[in-house]
């Protein structure tokens, strides 16, 4: 049987580890394949919020900062600490980011650490 992909779109680590956990753990909970459990470990690990905070936060980078989606996946799942961190990531947009916009994105990204 062929399987074709229907849609496709970027989502956060978090999501992904939302969606395999309702999808493949639920319909059988004792998977044993490896490249399952080795995906599920490596998103357990380095997701660094919720999928709904994640949601929230590509949301709100988008809206404010105008960035485009995939930057925001890549803000999301990496959390920068640092404005040379976060630079780099922005780098990918067609636009230069002031010193304040840039604090203000890190300062969004740090309360959503510690909520």
């Amino acid at each position: 049987m062929v399987k074709r992909i229907i849609n496709s779109e970027d989502i956060p680590m978090a999501e992904a580890l939302r969606i395999l956990e309702e999808k493949l753990l639920s319909a059988n909970p004792s998977i044993t394949d490896e490249v399952v459990n080795n995906t599920l470990d490596y998103l357990r690990k380095f997701s660094k919020v919720g999928p709904d905070k994640a949601r929230e936060l590509i949301s709100e980078l988008m809206k404010r900062f105008g960035l485009a989606r995939l930057t925001t996946i890549q803000i999301v799942d990496l959390m920068p600490q640092t404005a040379d961190e976060l630079r780099v990531l922005l780098g990918a947009e067609k636009r230069e980011f002031s010193d304040k916009d840039v604090e203000e994105i890190l300062n969004l990204l740090k309360n959503a650490r510690g909520s």
